[in-house]
């Protein structure tokens, strides 16, 4: 059975990247990507502030406020950025996100433009397949790599 990139079981949106850092990156490099990522969002959501625990195993939330709690995980290569309220039965925590989720969506669209992508769908083998935003009828990429 395939697999894809893990993602916040809660996400209200999930923001994909691809090569944003070497799959066969150095620890520093991957701990420079999350530095930019808490960067970018903390000065668009002054509310969020810098944390570091695990949802399940391959989750890694970065980012919390009283509301949400941002997260990032990685499989061969492929970025998911995800927005998720802290209690997703919580109404106020609910709305936040769905209040903040475009914008967020455009932050990290913005700071990473030719690496962001769009989810299509997925194999009946679970592995994603992606689309580029910026040229959606060209590449499709899966954890392969890039399919023409």
């Amino acid at each position: 059975m395939g697999r894809s990139v893990s993602t916040h079981r809660h996400a209200v949106e999930t923001i994909y990247l691809h090569d944003v850092v070497p799959y066969d990156a150095e620890s520093w490099e991957w701990d420079d990507f999350i530095e930019y990522i808490r960067s970018i969002l903390s000065k668009r959501y002054p509310s969020l502030s810098e944390c570091e625990r695990w949802q399940d195993r391959e989750d890694r939330i970065i980012l919390e406020n009283q509301r949400a709690e941002v997260s990032v995980s990685e499989y061969c290569g492929l970025v998911a950025v995800c927005l998720a309220p802290l209690d997703p039965y919580n109404q106020l925590d609910q709305g936040w996100c769905d209040r903040v989720s475009k914008s967020f969506r455009d932050t990290l669209h913005k700071a990473y433009p030719s690496s962001a992508l769009h989810k299509l769908g997925r194999f009946s083998n679970g592995e994603g397949v992606f689309a580029p935003i910026n040229r959606p009828e060209g590449v499709v990429t899966s954890k392969e790599g890039v399919l023409w």
